[in-house]
């Protein structure tokens, strides 16, 4: 009989002799990678051998030798039941280790901070599965649902974050809520304790990835490197830990992660984002590692139950610009939004108006370049700062605080802020950055809906850009916020309800 073997952190099909089964579920277990069609293998090549190989782009997760990641055991499972066949499940992986669950509602408590019914709910949820995707929309409190879970299980414990603003965050967090001191790895440092916060970009470093491996964006990797002498205590802290946590799982079909579990023992692993799909259709990697969703708490139920404030997003048309432009993105993106004075009036006006109605303003935009010629218009009018990913974390935090004291009505930001930056203050929202990602658009929103005090209504205000590509992108962002039931949305032409926030 047909066996599914579990040991360590992937399983193994032993003893099928369907050879059409298997690959029926070879294929099910497969994702055509986006872009494969501009490598060399996709071309085709002749090897040192002679022989012509050629890629036909996909992406199979399912090894000849019938090896895959447990996170994808659910979907092998269903695969068999589907197709009529038996099996047996033979666990080979040592038992679980007993925790010591903390206590820290009465702190929470303390600091103003209780859990939701549906955050202490998941709970619950985690007794009855040991890995899983954890969706909840941006502003639900992952922090506090990740710190929650840590208690409960009440093992060693490592929370991955992407970026140094959560790492910061993540980590100030977690040493206000437990009595105990909380570990931070990334950023130059390497304390490690029972619950630890950890860089991405440190650890994928520590296993012995290449810079240029490690899945980032540029604009925020402005870590302090990290002595190389640490890297063995980071690798038995790795090994030691049993209950491992990502932020922003949708990251983990980056090679970090997948290099990663290659090289954790984990009991529980699970993922949490507001947004935990990908464009790119690698899905299916993140699955493999994380397996498949166990909570999804969306946007609309948040806001109907007022834990969020209610997005108003309304899109403004951008002229055609006045001259041909080439088909070719980057330069299209140069001239029609980076040094489009048109469209960047638009933006200021824009931004001055949420400012003069009293919302505390974000303003996102891609490139330095981008920001630098709105900031140099934003200051004859505003009192504004900047920031991208060079400014240190004084500068950041000084910045914030300027903001929540009145000294400044509006941040300029790069897309440091487009992922965990929590200033529940801010309402309103300009997105001079177009983009296409349906990720980063909800991540974006998600930015100005964090419930506070006297906040309703959420304003933002996005821009129908007029021009080849461009336009596409935007249709993609209006399509999205749409799904968002709790999200409204004006797209030009067509009609809305009149609101506060507008």
């Amino acid at each position: 009989m047909t066996q599914i073997v579990l040991k360590g952190n992937f399983c193994q099909i032993v003893g099928e002799t369907d050879v059409n089964h298997l690959l029926a579920l070879d294929k099910s277990l497969s994702f055509y990678v986006q872009g494969s069609e501009h490598t060399a293998a996709f071309r085709g090549y002749f090897n040192k051998a002679g022989d012509f190989i050629k890629w036909d782009g996909f992406r199979r997760l399912l090894a000849s030798n019938g090896t895959f990641s447990a996170g994808l055991l659910q979907r092998v499972e269903q695969f068999y039941k589907d197709a009529g066949k038996t099996y047996t499940i033979v666990d080979k992986r040592p038992a679980k280790s007993i925790g010591t669950p903390r206590n820290i509602l009465d702190k929470l408590a303390k600091l103003n901070k209780n859990p939701y019914p549906y955050q202490l709910e998941i709970l619950d949820v985690i007794d009855k599965n040991d890995r899983g995707i954890i969706k909840v929309a941006t502003g639900g409190g992952k922090s506090l649902i990740a710190a929650l879970i840590a208690a409960h299980l009440g093992k060693k414990t490592i929370v991955y974050v992407i970026g140094k603003d959560l790492l910061y965050q993540f980590h100030a967090f977690f040493s206000e809520v437990f009595d105990e001191p909380i570990g931070i790895i990334g950023d130059g440092k390497c304390e490690i304790h029972d619950i630890n916060i950890a860089s991405i970009w440190t650890v994928g470093q520590a296993i012995g990835l290449k810079k240029q491996e490690i899945l980032f964006d540029a604009d925020d990797n402005d870590e302090e490197e990290l002595s190389t002498n640490k890297y063995d205590d980071i690798i038995k802290m790795l090994k030691d830990t049993k209950v491992h946590m990502i932020d922003e799982c949708h990251m983990s079909a980056c090679e970090t992660i997948q290099q990663l579990y290659k090289n954790i023992s984990l009991e529980h692993f699970y993922g949490l984002s507001g947004s935990p799909w990908r464009d790119d259709g690698a899905d299916l990697l993140v699955e493999s590692v994380l397996g498949q969703y166990i909570v999804n708490i969306s946007a609309s139920y948040l806001i109907e139950n007022k834990f969020l404030a209610q997005p108003i997003i309304s899109f403004r048309v951008v002229p055609f610009y006045p001259q041909p432009l080439e088909k070719v993105y980057q330069s299209v993106y140069k001239k029609y939004v980076v040094e489009n004075d048109v469209r960047n009036q638009m933006v200021l006006d824009a931004a001055k108006t949420l400012v003069e109605k009293g919302y505390q303003t974000l303003v996102l935009f891609k490139s330095i370049k981008h920001g630098k010629i709105l900031y140099k218009m934003f200051s004859q009018e505003l009192n504004c700062a900047i920031l991208d990913g060079s400014d240190s974390q004084e500068t950041r935090n000084q910045v914030k605080q300027d903001l929540l004291d009145g000294k400044i009505d509006c941040i300029l930001a790069s897309k440091i802020f487009d992922i965990g930056v929590d200033i529940p203050s801010l309402s309103g929202l300009v997105l001079a950055c177009g983009g296409k990602s349906t990720v980063k658009a909800l991540q974006r929103v998600g930015r100005v809906i964090r419930k506070y005090k006297n906040k309703r209504f959420a304003a933002v205000v996005e821009f129908v850009d007029q021009a080849p590509f461009l336009l596409e992108h935007s249709k993609i962002r209006y399509k999205i916020y749409k799904s968002e039931k709790g999200f409204q949305v004006t797209w030009p032409g067509k009609t809305k309800k009149k609101t506060e926030a507008t």
